[in-house]
């Protein structure tokens, strides 16, 4: 098996050659289309939605709030995941989308459904910061002073 490829490669030279020169600028052209970063973000698109109303209990909020919110929200594009978590006083509420959409048309629809969702007065749920957990590295520096700089 191996002597007839050998013996294949060697009588069409030009053939193997063509092919040499075919798999390397397909490889070229590969490299230079990977998206290379620093820190790549692999986190998930997200958005979080929180409603605060202290002096409830938990099984009040997730009657009042959390239900009607994750109704609301059920349906909208791209949506593959809605976790909620109801504490007494606290409803969060996680919607995860896919790797299609992108964050900003993400936060646009979970607003507009926002507008819709019938709350007891004085509630006002919110959608948490729009950043990635891998945007916290940047948070930091470190800086010194020895050696002084001049």
């Amino acid at each position: 098996m191996i002597r007839a490829l050998v013996d294949f490669a060697l009588k069409s030279r030009w053939l193997v050659l063509g092919g040499v020169v075919l798999l390397t600028v397909w490889g070229i052209l590969s490299f230079r289309a990977l998206p290379i970063e620093a820190y790549p973000d692999v986190a998930n698109n997200y958005v979080q939605i929180i409603t605060q109303w202290p002096g409830r209990s938990a099984e009040e909020i997730e009657r009042q709030v959390t239900v009607p919110v994750e109704i609301q929200m059920a349906g909208i594009p791209h949506l593959t995941h809605l976790r909620s978590t109801t504490l007494a006083g606290l409803s969060s509420l996680m919607l995860i989308f896919d790797d299609d959409s992108t964050s900003d048309v993400n936060r646009e629809h979970v607003m507009e459904r926002l507008g819709q969702v019938s709350l007891p007065a004085n509630l006002t749920p919110q959608m948490g910061t729009d950043w990635s957990p891998v945007g916290q590295i940047y948070w930091y520096t470190l800086e010194s002073t020895n050696p002084p700089t001049t």
